[in-house]
């Protein structure tokens, strides 16, 4: 664990910190362990909501831009997809469901995901998800001229399974600010 601790801790390529406000951006990465393989009528409900969840995710307040898949080739827009080293080793792309997108701040991406009809996916993921000891996403700070990419976004989820919440990989519990602060969610901005 230790070394793995080390290799997170410098492996990172990390935005000088503070990073502006007027340009910060938070990139968040999703992460999950689907029951079956895509194409399992195990998983056919997750997979048929993707695209209205997509749509929502667009449709958004804050919401920025998405990496975009080929679903022929399994190839993402933002570069070559990788499976995090917290998840098991032996499963295939195929099984595990991850997104990477960018978003305004953490109380715009908070408000898709707990709201509509990611939300009611999301009330339904016992019945596609495996449940681990992985985390189900990461956020952190970007700048807006920052595209963030697989390699990355599978550094940053890694490092929050091995460290738990840092300026550098956090999730909605412990936020911390575009300055490396902790911070709070805005609850009432997100509307819970």
């Amino acid at each position: 664990e230790d070394g793995i601790r080390d290799k997170l801790v410098t492996g990172v390529q990390t935005c000088a910190l503070p990073i502006s406000l007027v340009t910060a951006r938070i990139a968040f990465f999703t992460l999950g362990v689907l029951k079956g393989p895509v194409g399992d009528p195990l998983v056919q409900g997750f997979v048929d909501r993707l695209a209205s969840v997509y749509a929502a995710a667009e449709g958004s307040t804050g919401f920025f831009a998405r990496s975009i898949r080929n679903v022929d080739r399994w190839e993402h827009s933002w570069g070559p997809v990788l499976a995090p080293t917290c998840v098991p080793a032996s499963l295939g792309l195929n099984q595990i469901a991850m997104t990477l997108s960018v978003w305004q701040d953490l109380e715009s991406v908070a408000a898709f995901a707990y709201r509509g009809v990611h939300a009611e996916a999301l009330a339904k993921r016992g019945d596609w998800f495996e449940r681990g000891p992985w985390p189900g996403f990461v956020a952190w700070w970007i700048d807006a001229q920052h595209q963030p990419n697989w390699a990355e976004a599978v550094e940053r989820i890694d490092r929050l399974h091995a460290m738990g919440s840092t300026p550098a990989a956090f999730n909605f519990r412990q936020p911390f600010d575009s300055a490396g602060q902790p911070a709070k969610l805005n609850r009432e901005r997100v509307g819970l």
